[in-house]
């Protein structure tokens, strides 16, 4: 199959660019309605924030299994271990940000778990830089490269055809939106600029938010991958039957 679309989006552009950009909107027109119910609803342990981003890491991850369900299609082995190392950090993502259920369920810390957690929860990211600060690094890493930088520059120049392995491992233009939020806000978050920025910048948590979009750039990038197989298997199944005609 011929396709020449490379890094042009693949999923519907609701997924994509309105909703990750309404957001955003929705977020701060809120917040400026009524912050204190817009903490109540968005920013509580049970908030949507901190429930959204969870699931959508569990969606990701979902998605990612799919891919690896998919993989005798992919053109090289290493793909798969690729994927599921990618769905295997979306669980560990989701399971991270409910403390393993402990934020669902309300059980109290174990003392000596209590003694090595900064925050004295049942979850690993609180414990060391390595398995908190490093694996987000690295994700961020992923979502310049990958997410911003190379569908605005070779992805755009030279797309890559399915039987190459560019193909299927880079991002579409589907994760621009997300992967600019996610960094953006995460600049935002850790610059001067909050405090001298006014009301609705200086008191909403934008590291939670920043969490919510690294969730959803994975699910965007699970889900393209996953819609490239499918319209891939469409198209050998198109063809076979012309041929068999």
């Amino acid at each position: 199959m011929n396709d020449t679309r490379g890094a042009g989006a693949d999923l519907p552009s609701w997924s994509w660019l309105w909703l990750p950009v309404g957001f955003v909107l929705l977020q701060h027109g809120f917040y400026l309605y009524d912050a204190p119910l817009y903490r109540r609803l968005f920013e509580s342990e049970l908030g949507f924030i901190e429930l959204a981003t969870p699931a959508m890491a569990l969606v990701a991850m979902v998605s990612g299994i799919g891919v690896l369900r998919r993989r005798v299609r992919l053109p090289g082995a290493w793909l798969g271990i690729w994927f599921g190392l990618g769905a295997l950090a979306c669980f560990y993502f989701a399971g991270e940000e409910l403390s393993w259920g402990q934020q669902l369920f309300r059980w109290q810390t174990p003392e000596a778990w209590n003694a090595v957690n900064d925050q004295h929860e049942t979850n690993l990211h609180n414990t060391s830089s390595w398995l908190d600060q490093k694996p987000r690094l690295l994700l961020q890493i992923g979502i310049l490269a990958g997410g911003i930088i190379y569908p605005l520059t070779w992805g755009r120049r030279r797309p890559p055809q399915p039987a190459s392995w560019q193909y299927w491992l880079w991002p579409t233009m589907a994760c621009l939106p997300t992967g600019v939020l996610a960094l953006g806000i995460h600049l935002l978050d850790h610059s001067r600029v909050l405090h001298h920025a006014g009301e609705v910048l200086s008191y909403i948590r934008y590291s939670e938010t920043t969490e919510l979009y690294y969730a959803w750039f994975l699910l965007l990038y699970f889900a393209s991958i996953r819609h490239r197989l499918d319209r891939l298997a469409a198209a050998n199944a198109r063809l076979s039957g012309r041929c068999g005609g």
